[in-house]
């Protein structure tokens, strides 16, 4: 991952590792003065036997970008023959001629190395991205398919074949993964036209004309028939496992809701004592808008007990420890799967949905707005409302039937 100047001020040798890798053989080491100081790996070549560490600078008076750029040129010159000495000197020159704060770098924009414009391009792309599997998934599949082929090239010299190139070995064995790398090296080479004098996109492509027709198979989240609910739910209850676990499990059921959307839950979003309302605001949805979930007494309840465990501040589902700071994405999905492994935590979702449907007691609208999907454009230009209550019959009903209409297990012992 590219590293943000948030991360290095906040870097400190002896907590920190001693350097900190951005990409491109760019690295900041920090220095038990309490200095960082930027510095790129030149890797061994004809002319040089050996790696070696080139200093470019410190931190603040050299900038992050500046650091990218300098890092970049270098190690293009190094790969067209230039010794380590010639950079070194080249890159002191460019100092004493322009500022103590501006390396040198290519003169023609178009020969910046590609893996500075990705990095510029993640930079601007990270902003709008909510949450942080998104975000690694976007930076994740350009370091590992397209920059080791293409990270050291010139942006401005890449060919349409070599972008093909890059991509053919997983076009078919990975084909979505290809896809969406393939959109987002477009992405790059869009920006790399407006920033660095680049005439075309070589990433502007027909895929099916590169590659070949894809035969795709889609492939849903496992569900579970809704008339096995009761049968699983009596199994949920009485199995083996943490009961953190337990009761993340049964939200997911209860409420329908996406299992991200439960596991970054925030206690603030509950509201028991007025209407019995979950609302989980825009920001934290994958739609974008705000969602409100009637609570159901079965809800209410395994709420009630994971504030138990939990504490009760910060978010609902909180584990420390975790990289995160919450419940592994995995527990719940793991734990199903003991019950069934064709069936997955997400797809009691289309278990909810399959049953609504059929009890044709509902709007689709209500169904719709109860799994936060996004309506038509049109219908969704006149709805002004969420049919809440409509929804509240709706979740009342499917918490009974799942639990058989027993009550929750309330984990509060009494005084």
């Amino acid at each position: 991952m590219p590293l943000t100047v948030k991360q290095i001020e906040a870097a400190k040798f002896g907590i920190s590792k001693e350097r900190l890798g951005d990409g491109g053989g760019l690295y900041l080491r920090l220095l038990r003065s309490g200095r960082k100081q930027f510095q790129v790996l030149i890797p061994k070549s004809e002319v040089s036997k050996q790696r070696v560490w080139l200093p470019l600078g410190e931190f603040p008076d050299v900038s992050l970008k500046s650091a990218r750029d300098a890092a970049g040129w270098a190690r293009l010159q190094s790969r067209r023959g230039w010794s380590v000495d010639q950079i070194r000197t080249a890159i002191e020159t460019g100092r004493e001629d322009q500022s103590p704060t501006e390396p040198a770098g290519p003169a023609d924009k178009s020969l910046t190395a590609f893996r500075i414009v990705a990095a510029k391009w993640f930079e601007l792309k990270r902003e709008g991205l909510k949450n942080g599997k998104h975000i690694d998934q976007n930076w994740n599949t350009v370091a590992t398919y397209v920059l080791p082929s293409l990270g050291d090239r010139p942006v401005g010299q890449i060919a349409r074949m070599e972008v093909v190139d890059a991509l053919r070995p997983i076009w078919r064995e990975k084909h979505e993964t290809a896809r969406r790398t393939l959109a987002r090296v477009k992405e790059i080479f869009e920006l790399a036209k407006l920033e660095y004098d680049v005439a075309d996109n070589p990433a502007d492509y027909a895929p099916k004309i590169a590659y070949g027709a894809v035969r795709r198979n889609t492939q849903h989240f496992g569900s579970l028939p809704w008339e096995r609910m009761p049968e699983f739910w009596t199994w949920l209850t009485e199995v083996r496992c943490a009961e953190l676990t337990r009761q993340y499990t049964m939200m997911i059921v209860l409420s329908a809701k996406r299992t991200s959307e439960v596991r970054f839950a925030h206690n603030s979003y509950f509201s028991p004592d007025e209407g019995a309302i979950w609302e989980t605001p825009a920001e934290a949805m994958k739609m974008g808008k705000p969602h409100r979930v009637p609570m159901s007494t079965q809800l209410l309840t395994v709420l009630d007990n994971v504030r138990i465990l939990t504490g009760g501040a910060g978010y609902l589902f909180a584990k420390p420890r975790t990289k995160r700071g919450v419940v592994s994405e995995n527990v719940a999905l793991n734990l199903v799967k003991n019950f069934d492994t064709e069936i997955t935590a997400h797809g009691f979702r289309a278990t909810f949905k399959g049953r609504a449907r059929l009890q044709k007691r509902y709007e689709r609208d209500a169904i719709e707005f109860a799994l936060a999907h996004g309506l038509p454009p049109l219908d969704a230009a006149y709805f002004r409302e969420d049919l809440l209550e409509e929804r509240r019959i709706l979740m009342k009903d499917w918490g009974d039937f799942v639990t058989g209409g027993e009550p929750v297990v309330k984990l509060r012992t009494s005084i």
